[in-house]
């Protein structure tokens, strides 16, 4: 069904996303009940090749996340999210660590790594976090490798990792050792599921996003041989992209899933519809559905606008700077709109049998992924003083210390 805000059209890639979007919006209450990895889904998605989103053309990949292709990736991640925000996650998260290998790898890396998801279908889950859930004090990279023959030996603890549960390989965010401040260390290493002191630790049991099974990733002394390290000391601060506009296309899909459930209901009741209020909180919302929707495209074309110039840093930092801005409207757009279809349908929309409070239970649990005040916070910062402003500013920001809460 054409829906108000469907953004792709005579696109492959969607054409084949298309004929599965039923199938997730029916299986995703199955899913959040048992707090369990969406499989068919995902070998849905395989089947159809949508695994290989960021590896390049020349390995039988898409080629999105990178020079011409970014508006594409978010549009396909914005309807996948209408349809189940947590596979759509779950596949953004996939996709960016095989990106990040495809970009970072050696040649001899990418011909080992790259066919591994390309022809075996292989997941790839980023594990970055080092947050832990129940300590007192903020996030600050901490993973470092310890040199050993051949190689180094790496002990960390990491969280919140989305798709761990279902992944093949780990990509560790760490660091080798040095004085350096962490993120001119910075690296990645790939560690197998079935890795030597490898283990997953279930603490995920949250208000939404259940199916993502954002477990924890408990790595104790495991051997990391030379060809498993990705990426150079600071490739990440290097690499010019950033994670932003994913989490704009998937918050601004989910409540656009929302808000096309509570159109549906209005439409067959006729005492709804007839509504004068009804009729103004729909305009309004749809309204503000279309601002946050510009706000991504316009964003993500700034974004191939900067690959094109060979990321020229003021057209970086621009795509950056108007990605946070779109990240903040997505942020509370779908919080309001996943809020405010609860009035327009009525106590009908809290039962089990609408997505309503699904999509809100994710929609709120998911927008908690990042601090909507420290990123306000850099961009008028970037505003008052530009020449401060930097695309990969937030990882220079985490190699100050934690401050020490007394009893932590």
């Amino acid at each position: 069904m054409q829906t108000a805000f469907t953004t792709i059209a005579n696109s492959n890639l969607l054409g084949a996303l298309a004929p599965l979007l039923a199938n997730f919006r029916q299986r995703m209450r199955r899913y959040d009940d048992s707090a369990e990895f969406p499989v068919t889904n995902f070998q849905e998605l395989r089947t159809a090749g949508l695994l290989t989103l960021a590896i390049p053309k020349e390995f039988g990949g898409h080629g999105l996340w990178q020079r011409d292709r970014f508006v594409d990736y978010y549009r396909l991640l914005e309807e996948l999210a209408k349809a189940d925000s947590c596979t759509a996650q779950l596949l953004q998260v996939h996709t960016h660590a095989s990106g990040i290998v495809a970009w970072h790898a050696t040649p001899e890396q990418r011909a080992k790594f790259l066919p591994e998801v390309v022809e075996h279908g292989k997941l790839i889950a980023s594990a970055g976090s080092e947050a832990d859930p129940k300590s007192r004090t903020a996030e600050v990279g901490r993973s470092e490798l310890r040199s050993a023959p051949g190689g180094y030996r790496l002990t960390c603890f990491k969280h919140f990792a989305s798709l761990a549960a279902a992944a093949d390989y780990y990509l560790i965010w760490t660091a080798v050792p040095g004085a350096a401040p962490h993120s001119e260390r910075q690296l990645f290493v790939l560690v197998p599921r079935d890795g030597d002191g490898v283990e997953l630790v279930d603490e995920w049991d949250t208000l939404g996003m259940r199916s993502t099974v954002s477990w924890g990733i408990k790595v104790t002394d495991h051997f990391v041989p030379a060809e498993r390290v990705i990426g150079t000391p600071g490739c990440w601060v290097g690499d010019p992209r950033t994670f932003t506009l994913a989490y704009v296309a998937n918050h601004l899909g989910a409540a656009e899933g929302a808000f096309e459930a509570a159109l549906e209901f209005v439409r067959v009741r006729g005492y709804l519809a007839q509504s004068e209020a009804i009729k103004v909180a729909i305009g309004d919302l749809a309204s503000r559905l279309y601002a946050t929707h510009s706000a991504l495209y316009a964003a993500a074309r700034q974004w191939e606008v900067a690959a094109a110039a060979d990321w020229d840093r003021p057209e970086l930092d621009r795509a950056e700077m108007m990605s946070l801005q779109a990240l903040h409207m997505a942020k509370r757009c779908s919080l309001d709109v996943s809020e405010r279809v609860f009035d327009i349908c009525g106590a009908r929309a809290a039962f089990k049998t609408m997505p309503l409070e699904q999509i809100y239970r994710d929609i709120r649990t998911f927008t908690l992924h990042f601090r909507d005040d420290l990123y306000m916070v850099r961009v008028a910062e970037g505003l008052l003083d530009p020449e401060t402003f930097e695309a990969k500013g937030k990882y220079k920001r985490m190699d100050r210390p934690a401050v020490a809460v007394a009893g932590a």
